[in-house]
């Protein structure tokens, strides 16, 4: 950090009628719906989508909906989310985003023709079917995870458009996804795909029954030129620096927008100082974000039998006397089931904790962790601070949460603060119905799990970096690691499959993990851009 520092970093100010809110800040509601469609006609496709342009959701009113539910939940750590909805909020929004085929189509013939190539991804380029291998998914044609067998997304069904709705109520969001859907049909679209994803409980639970979503970065940027009008909520001391120039909430780490949104600085050496502009494509991709879709089924079953067997065969080995399959599982994430950090408490979970946003990302590894003065007399229950942590013998290495972001510890990438550059805008809700019982009965027959999405300015050195040069990794972000047991996959064949990952009880007692299948299985996807307003009405659809 820059020794010359001595006032709050300038941030940019976002064009918040150009962005899509989905993107920046977040759709964040308690229901998701997917629509994968493939062009036929393409005038009549553009007709479409002049329509639709209206009726897309935009950064400046997505957070103008998230400005009141704020102030409904206030910044008391005890209240957050314990409140449900702002009775006054009642919103149902969409958000389109274009393959790389799909924008092939549109630009054929036009001012723009030859635009394509100036989007430099490679991830974006080639398509997520085609590098589905280096994403560590079963190279094996019969496997449910080879893109042949995808919903959609596979050779032959790879979708031209996408569009993600989100809203407060189910009714509402499924209404406005039949009503687009049948326009689309109408202007001869063809239907791929389409998915809604709920909630599963207030405090925000995935199908293995842990709290999702966490640990989102905070982007930086105001909405106007009000020097103070953040994008993300600022809850340190102002007097506090630099921490309060590093944070939004404790612990959420302030990322440069440009790692998220086309056209604004990204991350540079100094994490106050604003790095270069990234812009990754044509003059008119500014506002824009690469989408990433995966569709991931949950081996709910098979992910606590694992858990339930090695805790078994652990709990009568010295240094792990008691263990339970909650434990064991806990280590796999790196939190509680609630989302309490084992970071902060290694040998049981707590609610109150888990539910604490002031509180629940406030760790690090290098060194011990310590409390942070907040705004408005704020302050957080006195929980045990994180003891610092480098070799991974509270918060496993290989722990899903550490594998995919490594806060302030120095990895492979560089020192302090070298992960700030691979961070993505994580939006992801559960689909299908809870398993009540992962060992008794399943009326879905296991087809459940996750609707995830990503946004990012690149694929390749963001989403992707993550799954294969760290997640899948045995050695990666710092050895020793292990496979992340949550995401990883072994790109292996057959039993080659196998992932393992070090855990440690008491008195560093070690044991390893050792997974034959995986938990997590791709089911569909595809690789997107998702345009500004300006770009989808001047040059998509001219």
């Amino acid at each position: 950090m820059s020794t010359q520092q001595r006032s709050a970093p300038p941030e940019p100010v976002l064009a918040g009628e150009e962005i899509q809110g989905n993107a920046v800040p977040g759709f964040m509601k308690p229901y998701m719906a997917v629509l994968a469609l493939m062009i036929g006609d393409v005038r009549k496709a553009k007709r479409w989508l002049g329509d639709l342009i209206p009726s897309i959701t935009t950064l400046t009113q997505t957070m103008e909906s998230r400005v009141k539910v704020r102030m409904h939940r206030g910044l008391d750590a005890g209240r957050l989310t314990r409140l449900g909805p702002a009775p006054d909020v009642d919103d149902a929004w969409v958000n389109l985003a274009v393959s790389r085929a799909g924008m092939a189509k549109l630009l054929a013939g036009g001012a723009h023709d030859g635009d394509l190539a100036a989007f430099t991804d490679e991830g974006f380029q080639g398509g997520l079917a085609a590098r589905s291998a280096l994403l560590g998914d079963p190279t094996e044609p019969s496997a449910e995870g080879n893109p042949a067998n995808w919903r959609f997304g596979g050779p032959g069904r790879e979708a031209d458009l996408l569009l993600i709705f989100g809203a407060d109520r189910e009714e509402a969001g499924a209404a406005l996804l039949a009503r687009i859907a049948g326009l689309a049909t109408a202007a001869d679209l063809g239907v791929l795909y389409q998915e809604s994803g709920h909630k599963l409980d207030e405090l925000g639970k995935e199908h293995f029954g842990f709290q999702d979503g966490i640990s989102q970065p905070g982007v930086r940027g105001r909405l106007s030129a009000d020097p103070d009008s953040y994008l993300t909520v600022r809850t340190v001391d102002p007097e506090d620096t630099p921490d309060a120039w590093l944070y939004g909430l404790p612990g959420q780490y302030l990322v440069w927008p440009g790692e998220f949104v086309f056209g604004y600085p990204g991350a540079g050496a100094d994490p106050l100082i604003p790095g270069p502009v990234q812009l990754p494509g044509p003059a008119w991709s500014r506002n824009g974000s690469y989408l990433v879709f995966r569709r991931l089924r949950q081996d709910v079953a098979g992910f606590w039998g694992f858990a339930d067997a090695f805790a078994q065969g652990l709990s009568a080995r010295p240094g792990f006397e008691g263990v339970n399959a909650e434990w064991v599982a806990s280590r796999v994430f790196g939190r509680w089931p609630s989302g309490a950090p084992l970071s902060r408490l290694p040998d049981h979970d707590d609610e109150l904790l888990g539910a604490d946003r002031l509180a629940n990302n406030n760790f690090g590894y290098a060194a011990e962790g310590y409390e942070m003065p907040l705004v408005h007399g704020l302050t957080t229950k006195t929980w045990p601070q994180a003891a610092a942590d480098p070799v991974g013998l509270v918060c496993p290495m290989s722990a899903h949460i550490r594998k995919v972001n490594a806060r302030e510890a120095a990895n492979d990438m560089g020192g302090r603060r070298a992960s700030f550059n691979r961070r993505i805008l994580r939006r992801a809700l559960p689909f299908g119905a809870r398993l009540a019982d992962p060992q008794g009965a399943d009326p879905l027959n296991g087809d459940r799990g996750l609707l995830f999405a990503s946004y990012q300015t690149s694929i390749q050195d963001q989403f992707e970096f993550l799954c294969n040069g760290w997640a899948n990794s045995s050695l990666r972000p710092r050895s020793p690691s292990g496979f992340d047991l949550l995401i990883g996959q072994n790109a292996r064949p057959g039993a080659g499959r196998a992932r393992t990952s070090t855990i440690f009880g008491q008195n560093a007692a070690a044991a390893t993990l050792t997974a034959m299948s995986d938990f997590i299985v791709p089911t569909g996807g595809g690789y997107f851009f998702s345009p500004s307003i300006s770009a989808l009405r001047e040059v998509l659809v001219p």
